[in-house]
């Protein structure tokens, strides 16, 4: 080989690289403010490929949890991810006018329409599996697939295996840490440092090893600490004491339950939520909680495989 034809194919080989990133952080993002009649949603659309809308969960919380851990995804995939009305950079009246269930499920249809896609798949994690099952239900001709990353239980079927598993997690120091915040004054006054040093106790006993739960991203916005609490108790009473599971079958859209081995969410649930879709299964990771944290390989892998399928 001439050193000539050595220096082209170094050439092509540089353009090539400029068109694949290396990682996720690569991928460019763009940013938007959607205006509606009762609320300002903000969003992030980050990636290429088939969209994918990202529901966060809380309630209360706004999706930076999800980053950059989730952004992974967009190396195949365009990911929308955006704020839930009250939190992060989305504005809305803290009253029931604005934060209900009806409002939330309408946030994702007008981000659907107003970023130009037919059709979309929906990835919701934890609390956010609610929504994610109620726009499958009410727009199932506009969904793809649905991932409903460690869920909720859409119902109280499994509260007590639940509550059990909750206990068995906590630690002494954790209720001694927690008991000590809420006494606090920035607790009261809603201060983001001590709100979010509260969710890190919290969240540290869903995962598989207690001490990656720096790697979690909670440093909680003004916005998000100020307004986090209420949003939860308002979309908490228009949600009420719901029991999805004999709805779940009439939902045909094709849904991945992904499960985490060690989360407090018993995989018993997983399992049955899964069976009850007409077209879903369950993997179990070897994670807690969040996943893309914990076991990131084996999540792509399966959101890889499951968009194989879709396409078959």
């Amino acid at each position: 080989m001439t050193r000539r034809s050595l220096i082209a194919i170094l050439a092509v080989l540089v353009a090539l690289a400029a068109f694949v990133p290396a990682d996720a952080s690569a991928q460019r993002a763009r940013q938007g403010l959607l205006s509606l009649e009762t609320a300002r949603i903000f969003y992030e659309v980050v990636g290429e490929g088939e969209p994918i809308i990202v529901i966060h969960g809380g309630p209360g919380l706004d999706h930076s949890y999800l980053q950059p851990g989730l952004d992974a995804l967009a190396i195949r995939h365009t990911l929308v991810y955006y704020d839930q009305r009250g939190t992060g950079r989305s504005v809305a009246a803290l009253d029931s006018t604005a934060i209900n269930l009806d409002a939330f499920v309408a946030d994702i249809e007008a981000l659907r329409e107003t970023l130009g896609y037919d059709r979309v798949s929906l990835l919701a994690h934890s609390w956010g599996a609610l929504i994610g099952l109620e726009y499958a239900a009410r727009h199932p001709e506009a969904v793809r697939g649905l991932i409903l990353m460690n869920p909720v239980e859409p119902g109280s079927r499994f509260r007590e295996q639940l509550a059990i598993r909750q206990q068995s997690a906590r630690t002494a120091e954790d209720s001694t840490e927690l008991a000590t915040l809420t006494t606090l004054e920035g607790f009261e006054a809603r201060d983001p440092a001590t709100l979010s040093q509260w969710y890190r106790v919290m969240f540290r006993q869903t995962l598989r090893d207690r001490e990656r739960i720096d790697e979690l991203q909670l440093d909680l916005s003004e916005s998000t600490a100020k307004n986090g609490p209420d949003v939860a108790e308002l979309i908490g009473t228009s949600i009420g004491a719901l029991d999805w599971w004999d709805r779940l079958p009439t939902i045909q859209v094709p849904t991945l339950v992904l499960h985490g081995r060690y989360d407090v969410l018993p995989l018993a649930m997983s399992q049955a939520l899964a069976a009850a879709f007409p077209v879903g299964r369950v993997v179990v990771l070897e994670s807690g909680h969040f996943p893309y944290v914990e076991a990131r390989d084996a999540l792509l892998s399966a959101v890889s495989s499951f968009f194989v399928d879709l396409s078959r």
